[in-house]
């Protein structure tokens, strides 16, 4: 009888070659499929780019930082052509390395307190006394100012004993000291009456981020100067010398006006909070005259919300840039991280690991965030920034499946920039009423019973609440002061509180009320 034969079965190892090289075709197949995918995204991506760039196009959206570039000005006319300012502008060509390096650091390192450049390192711009409703600290002044002094190396001469003397002998000291810096701030005075500014910036770069701006120091350092010693005059009784130096740094902070860039708008602002810091002491002591009060609102004035438009259509470009930039080198975004959480983890690692197409996917969505939530929040019509609409920018709903992956950091310094536009219109507008509420006291001997008691003839158009577009709060105390407040970021009237940073024990900007500080007997 005839046995059938049996097939023999597979090895193991037949098996396993059998199965590796499936696999391996899985793998291939796999790879193809996902890079035509990508392909595929890459082209869309880029297709719905430009699509959206020619609608912005259409409306007038200029993504070029270039072309926000002031014009030229002449030189009689241009303040910023005076002699002490032009070894920070002179070049080797095509570098930013200065031609003649000690005439640079003269003006660069002009009244620093701190080794060179350690203000660029440094935490931020120390909060005005003001704040915390206080008057410069005389004392401390001096101290930085014989400080700045060695760091000029113009001497070793140590901080005296400084805490027990009185504020007027102290004020006649910090005179003494600042009279090393006169022929500066005099030539600047005289150069102040020229009608215009613009500093001889690269203008040309491709980046803004890129360009040098070694003025802004400088020009916060001056305004210091001119604020140490206006406090030092009141305190001697000095209002008129007191007056031209608040003069002086208002028109220093208009200065900068033109430039777009928000770090020029940061150093306006820094340069306009210490001329508020001498007009808030001399209202404090009743310092000032009626003709003096009313040249400070002329001068306060022009400041307004539209001046934050100009900035905010320069960080609109800037943050396009950071687009533009990854386009160009794709390889940079593997450095990024976006947060220490996990749900930021996974979105760095969506990010880093998504169709490079997908970066003109999330362009297109920052420049929908803009114009729907961030542009409306500036509402020049009403007069006042919509803090709700700004946050909603900062955080959107499913930033991964609305590729809106990088929308939130880079959406972050246009959120910087309108807190900080806030802010600075809110202490320009209580600034100018705190002057027509004086200016009423004069007159009357008494301020008034409400803001509308004060009359267009002491005020012309009544400055609103910055947030709300609707009048500021105002009531009188019984100690024969008043209470003047903003509802501040949250949007939410608390009565004139302010609630302190728990870490820097300074008032939060995003919390609380933002107010006219109470005048405090030092």
């Amino acid at each position: 009888m005839r046995q059938l034969s049996q097939t023999p079965k597979p090895s193991s190892r037949s098996i396993l070659r059998r199965a590796v090289k499936w696999s391996l075709f899985g793998l291939a197949s796999l790879s193809v499929v996902v890079a035509l995918l990508y392909a595929e995204e890459n082209r869309r991506s880029k297709k719905a780019w430009e699509n959206c760039r020619r609608r912005l196009a259409s409306r007038g959206v200029d993504l070029d930082w270039r072309r926000m570039a002031p014009p030229p000005v002449a030189d009689a006319e241009n303040f910023a052509t005076t002699p002490f300012f032009a070894a920070l502008f002179d070049y080797l060509p095509g570098t930013y390395t200065p031609r003649d390096l000690q005439a640079y650091n003269r003006v660069a390192g002009f009244a620093q307190t701190e080794a060179p450049y350690a203000e660029q390192r440094g935490a931020g711009d120390p909060v005005p006394p003001m704040a915390q409703g206080q008057r410069t600290d005389l004392a401390q002044a001096l101290g930085l100012v014989h400080k700045a002094k060695q760091h000029a190396g113009a001497g070793t001469r140590s901080q005296p004993e400084q805490i027990q003397r009185a504020r007027s002998e102290l004020a006649a000291g910090l005179l003494d000291a600042l009279e090393q810096y006169r022929p500066v701030l005099d030539e600047l005075r005289v150069a102040s009456g020229r009608p215009q500014a613009r500093f001889n910036l690269s203008y040309s770069e491709d980046y803004a981020w890129r360009v040098s701006q070694p003025h802004l120091p400088v020009l916060k350092r001056i305004s210091r100067v001119l604020a140490w010693r206006g406090s030092a005059e009141l305190a001697l009784q000095n209002s008129s010398a007191a007056a031209e130096d608040v003069a002086l740094m208002i028109y220093l902070a208009g200065a900068l006006r033109d430039e777009p860039f928000p770090s020029s708008f940061a150093a306006r602002n820094v340069i306009l909070f210490n001329a508020r810091q001498i007009i808030w002491e001399g209202l404090a002591d009743h310092r000032w005259s009626e003709g003096q009060l009313r040249d400070f609102q002329s001068r306060l004035q022009p400041f307004t919300l539209s001046d934050a438009q100009r900035y905010l259509c320069s960080e609109r470009a800037a943050g396009n840039g950071v687009f533009e930039f990854v386009h160009k080198d794709p390889s940079v975004v593997k450095s990024w991280r976006l947060g220490p959480t996990f749900p930021d983890k996974l979105r760095t690692y969506v990010f880093q690991h998504m169709p490079g197409g997908w970066m003109y996917l999330e362009q297109i969505s920052y420049h929908r965030a803009f114009d729907d939530l961030v542009a409306p929040g500036l509402d020049l019509a009403a007069g006042c920034i919509r803090p709700g609409l700004i946050e909603r920018a900062c955080h959107p709903t499913f930033p991964i499946l609305g590729h809106e992956l990088v929308v939130a950091p880079v959406m972050r310094g246009a959120r910087f920039l309108l807190l900080t536009a806030a802010l600075a219109q809110n202490g320009v507008n209580q600034t100018v009423l705190a002057c027509a509420l004086e200016r009423h006291r004069l007159a009357t001997g008494t301020f008034p019973e409400s803001l509308d008691a004060v009359g267009p003839q002491l005020l012309g158009a009544t400055p609103g609440d910055v947030i709300t577009g609707k009048p500021m709060k105002y009531r009188l105390s019984p100690d024969d002061q008043f209470q003047l407040y903003s509802v501040g970021w949250n949007e939410q009237d608390e009565g004139g509180k302010v609630i302190l940073d728990k870490q820097t024990k300074v008032p939060d900007a995003t919390q609380g009320d933002w107010i006219w500080p109470a005048y405090q007997v030092d």
